[in-house]
């Protein structure tokens, strides 16, 4: 059992990286720190008034033994910075969480890809996620998401389904899953020996500016971070400037230039922020790494790029098709199964669409 001023500090959770170093070199340790701070010295090293109340508040109030309660009730354990099982890679970022509360098991990170994107995934992006994150875990990679709706859960999703490992990141403590319609694919996270972890204490709500905070971890975590679909101001984009400033490498997908509240992927690759991914294979000559298995490529004619196309705005009946296309049914229904036994689409009651 770790010492419980750990524990506590963890709980109390508003300091960072350079706050915490500076408490222990004040006190020389965390049980002297956690008994004679004062509000002089926090409001000192930057803890704005209402923080400090609640901290004298939660030392009032809280004990060690329900923080390990919980603690144990969840599968959650506690990793400082100075432990030998917490991430190297995050050591080195510029502000690391002094503290990560994890539940399941954090992966071997020598191979590493964080997969981002935004939450209102059209059915291409969900094509293109599924696709690259299918591939990148046949392929031995760990991948890295935010457990939120759209790319991220897409991304973990296909990692597991492919028998891979993968790894959420928080911006709540790992008790409270948001949203909680993915309770049950944290759960599936941690029982294919992957993870769930966040820098913010057991109960912490899910909050807006938790998500910046978070995006540095995922990020940090990464040997490199793919957006596939995403805008401008989203925080996948954050997410890709956070990689770079960490000297990460930054991987997007080219999005429909008509598209243009789905234009971030196109801003990063025409500033140079990121190098245009269409096939794993672009990433992995990144990393002069060969194919763990040949991936099957196919090219589409003209007529199924158009189908493609058509279908990339939603599901669609043959009858709604007919109407767009003007094709006749033979013609139409030779292009539907081709485009089937390439494994480009598939069909959902009487609607086709993208795989």
């Amino acid at each position: 059992m770790k010492d419980e001023y750990l524990y506590l500090w963890a709980q109390w959770g508003i300091l960072n990286y350079e706050q915490y170093r500076f408490v222990l070199k004040k006190f020389g340790d965390l049980e002297k720190a956690w008994k004679k701070i004062t509000p002089d010295f926090l409001s000192n090293i930057g803890i704005g008034k209402e923080k400090i109340e609640r901290v004298f508040k939660f030392k009032e109030g809280i004990s060690f033994h329900d923080i390990t309660s919980k603690m144990e009730y969840f599968g959650v354990s506690l990793l400082s910075i100075v432990d030998d099982e917490y991430p190297e890679c995050l050591k080195s970022i510029v502000d690391p969480p002094p503290f990560l509360f994890v539940r399941g098991k954090i992966p071997s990170l020598h191979k590493v890809l964080g997969v981002v994107g935004t939450r209102d995934v059209t059915p291409y992006g969900q094509m293109i996620t599924d696709r690259l994150a299918s591939d990148l875990t046949r392929n031995g990679f760990v991948i890295v998401s935010g457990l939120a709706l759209g790319v991220d859960s897409c991304a973990h999703e296909s990692c597991l389904k492919n028998n891979g490992k993968t790894i959420a990141v928080l911006g709540s403590g790992v008790d409270f899953i948001y949203p909680s319609s993915n309770i049950n694919l944290a759960n599936r996270i941690i029982k294919q020996s992957g993870a769930v972890i966040s820098e913010y204490p057991l109960s912490s709500p899910s909050v807006p500016h938790h998500f910046p905070r978070r995006n540095r971890i995922i990020s940090g975590l990464s040997r490199g971070v793919l957006v596939t679909e995403g805008g401008i101001k989203s925080g996948a984009l954050i997410t890709a400037r956070l990689a770079l400033e960490q000297g990460r490498d930054v991987f997007a997908v080219p999005n429909n230039i008509t598209k243009v509240s789905l234009s971030g992927t196109n801003h990063l690759i025409r500033r140079s922020e990121a190098k245009l991914v269409e096939s794993v294979n672009h990433i992995l000559e990144e990393y002069q790494m060969e194919s763990a298995q040949q991936q099957m490529q196919f090219d589409f004619n003209e007529n199924e790029n158009s189908m493609l196309s058509k279908l990339a705005d939603g599901g669609k009946t043959i009858d709604e098709l007919i109407l767009e296309t003007s094709m006749k049914v033979p013609h139409l229904s030779e292009i539907l199964t081709n485009l089937s036994l390439k494994g480009a689409i598939r069909e959902e009651g009487n609607r086709w669409v993208l795989s």
